[in-house]
């Protein structure tokens, strides 16, 4: 039985075979909004005057086999999205832009938020068959909820699961204002768990991205045409969650965990960033650190151009991250306004009159969020409309509306920004020490989109003191001047900095991966026996063995792979085994892959280890020639097989295959814990 990751004892279920999603014709289509096409998608060249429009273009003619739509697919922790290209014209890139309960209002993300309903609930939205046959949490055989709401499916006062996302790995830590208590209620209360809800949420994306796909090309198009998927997942998780978002998306109909495709969500970045900047502006050696500052996590990866034509860059630094996402703006401007109108009257507007605080937290989210400035005249008196809120002078409240200064609203930026900035200095010096410069700093995500934020980092990069002035020049002051432009850094913010990742996505589904080479976030390893050596070893680990003939010590550590090192998917790392069978003995083997985010390893196998998986690999596809029979001094007669494992690491994952004597013998499967 495969384990899959959870959190805080969060009822959780191993693999379950994926389920069929629901018909696309039980989902309603939202009328487009302003700007928008009938499907569901931004304004296209082809609708633009002079152009042939959809109905004109439509039946698709006959195309070649080879066609393939790629849909990229952002699983966000407050917001996702989902962008599409055809491969016979990859330079037309379709954001989906209207979502159920949207009520024809355009967005290029939607919220990553989804609640049940029991059966004899209030129907708001397409019912999803009961199985009589699932099991639940508590291993009991209950029909499933008869409904699911998620998006913008939602009232303000509804209760709902948010940020999903985090529980799926174990080794990142919670924010504040995510509770695992009321995470695990809520799901015990439909007999779902964590891998059930992610697969409930990509299931809604999967049917909703059928359905404007269908709109778009029309069916027969979409039923012979190869649709592959491609999702984006967090520099800095584990392996382990990595895996069950593959698992969560096969279960969602997206496609066979072998085909399905993973990309870092800064990697996705930095592939349609770094291609969108004129070329004129890089150069070969050029390094630059994407940025995805998103709701609630902040991702960032550095990388070095190694070609410009076609464009190919290798990891400088490794990937780092942080919880310091937009959504902790949010919680802080809440904690304000408690402490400015006072708990019970807040606890009063939560309660009574949800909508009053929805408005009043909608625009804070909208329009403070993305413009607050501290440039001079950017901005004056914020003033966050509360209807129904009467005249408090003291507190603030005029006439339904908050009155808050510029220097309230720095404050609440200001902690969130400065880890931010922090982030973005540890990988600035991390190149620094290593004798590079940095080119540039680029900003995506929704969060990259705060002009507080650019000029936070835009001061913090650029805000060295002028050289000394001399009235003739100096080979000491032009050193100095040449120094301080080598600590400049230039901070970004590309158009569709909020969709970049999704983007991102699709390119890289399209035309494969443009880095040549990362960098491994952990060291990487294996357990083993080895002889006994008094002058290394405790004598209270040894152990006799009967087939060497020795004494031995198990539970040493070699560590393949060391933190840091550049690694490129062309060339595997290669793990050495020495097994023994004795006659008749399974020739299925089990090893544990052992990681360790310590600067420094362990010499032997400690609790603070990190068991990533386990991988099991079958040796009976290995010819019997190649065994070597051994005979001990007693006359017992084993086998003994030397075999590599090859582990490559691609942008969100690890691969593992079988090898002797440098000839493949299949693939290995590994059990992610």
């Amino acid at each position: 039985m495969e384990n899959t990751p959870g959190s805080f004892d969060l009822p959780m279920r191993g693999r379950l075979p994926p389920r069929s999603p629901p018909p696309v014709s039980q989902f309603a289509v939202n009328p487009p909004g302003p700007g928008m096409n009938a499907n569901g998608y931004g304004r296209r060249i082809s609708d633009m005057p002079g152009r042939a429009s959809e109905a004109e273009l439509s039946p698709q003619p006959l195309k070649p086999t080879n066609d393939r739509l790629i849909v990229g697919v952002d699983f966000g922790t407050t917001y996702s999205g989902v962008a599409a290209v055809y491969s016979a014209t990859p330079e037309d890139i379709d954001i989906i832009k209207t979502w159920p309960g949207g009520n024809g209002i355009t967005s290029d993300k939607v919220p990553t938020e989804i609640a049940y309903d029991l059966p004899n609930d209030t129907l708001t939205s397409p019912p999803i068959s009961p199985d009589p046959t699932s099991k639940g949490a508590n291993g009991t055989t209950t029909p499933k909820p008869g409904t699911i709401r998620w998006g913008f499916q939602f009232k303000p006062e509804s209760p709902r699961l948010r940020c999903i996302k985090l529980f799926l790995d174990r080794n990142q830590k919670l924010p504040h204002f995510v509770s695992p208590l009321d995470t695990a209620a809520q799901l015990r209360r439909y007999d779902r768990t964590v891998m059930d809800a992610v697969s409930d949420y990509l299931t809604q994306i999967y049917t909703h991205t059928m359905d404007t796909l269908t709109r778009r090309y029309g069916e027969t198009f979409v039923a012979s045409t190869k649709i592959e998927f491609v999702l984006t997942v967090p520099a800095v998780w584990s392996d382990a969650a990595k895996n069950a978002t593959l698992h969560a998306a096969e279960r969602a109909g997206m496609g066979s965990r072998h085909d399905l495709r993973l990309i870092s969500e800064p990697e996705a970045a930095a592939v349609y960033t770094l291609k969108a900047i004129q070329p004129s502006y890089l150069s070969v050696g050029d390094n630059f650190i994407v940025c995805d500052a998103g709701g609630g996590t902040v991702d960032l990866i550095a990388y070095r151009i190694t070609q410009l034509s076609p464009l190919r860059v290798e990891e400088s630094a490794v990937g780092t991250g942080g919880l310091c996402g937009s959504a902790f703006l949010n919680y802080r401007f809440e904690d304000h306004v408690r402490e400015r109108v006072g708990a019970e009257r807040f606890t009063w507007m939560r309660e009574k009159k949800p909508k009053t605080w929805m408005m009043g937290l909608k625009y804070f989210e909208e329009f403070v969020k993305r413009n607050f400035s501290t440039e001079p005249g950017a901005m004056g008196e914020v003033n966050v409309p509360f209807p129904g809120l009467p005249d408090d002078e003291e507190a603030g409240l005029d006439s339904g509306f908050l009155v808050m200064t510029p220097e309230q609203v720095q404050d609440i930026f200001e902690p969130v920004i400065k880890e931010v900035v922090e982030l973005v200095e540890g990988q600035v010096e991390g190149i620094r020490k290593k004798g590079g410069a940095v080119k540039g700093i680029v900003l995506v995500g929704g969060f990259g989109q705060s002009n507080y934020l650019y000029q936070r980092l835009k001061a913090h990069f650029n805000s060295g003191p002028p050289p000394p002035y001399t009235e003739r020049p100096t080979h000491a002051a032009a050193a100095a001047a040449d120094a301080q432009a080598h600590k400049t850094v230039e901070v970004m913010q590309p158009l569709y900095a909020w969709t970049a990742v999704v983007r991102g996505a699709v390119l890289r589904g399209l035309e494969g991966s443009m880095v040549v080479s990362r960098r491994s976030r952990w060291h990487y390893g294996t357990s083993y026996a080895t002889v006994f050596d008094e002058a290394k070893h405790s004598v209270t680990d040894r152990y006799w063995s009967p087939l060497w003939e020795r004494w031995m010590v198990s539970d040493r550590m070699q560590f393949h792979i060391a933190k840091g090192t550049p690694i490129s998917p062309d060339q595997p790392i290669s793990f050495h085994y020495t097994r023994n069978f004795r006659p008749n003995q399974s020739l299925v083997v089990e090893d544990d892959l052992i990681a360790c985010a310590d600067d420094v390893p362990p010499d032997a196998y400690t609790p603070g280890l990190i068991n990533v998986c386990t991988l099991t690999t079958d040796l009976n596809a290995v010819p019997k020639s190649l065994f070597t029979r051994l005979t001990t001094t007693k006359g017992v007669e084993f086998d003994n097989l030397d075999f590599t494992l090859d582990m490559r690491i691609e942008s969100a994952g690890l691969v593992f295959e079988l090898k002797v004597d440098g000839v493949r013998y299949g693939s290995v499967e590994a059990e992610f814990h």
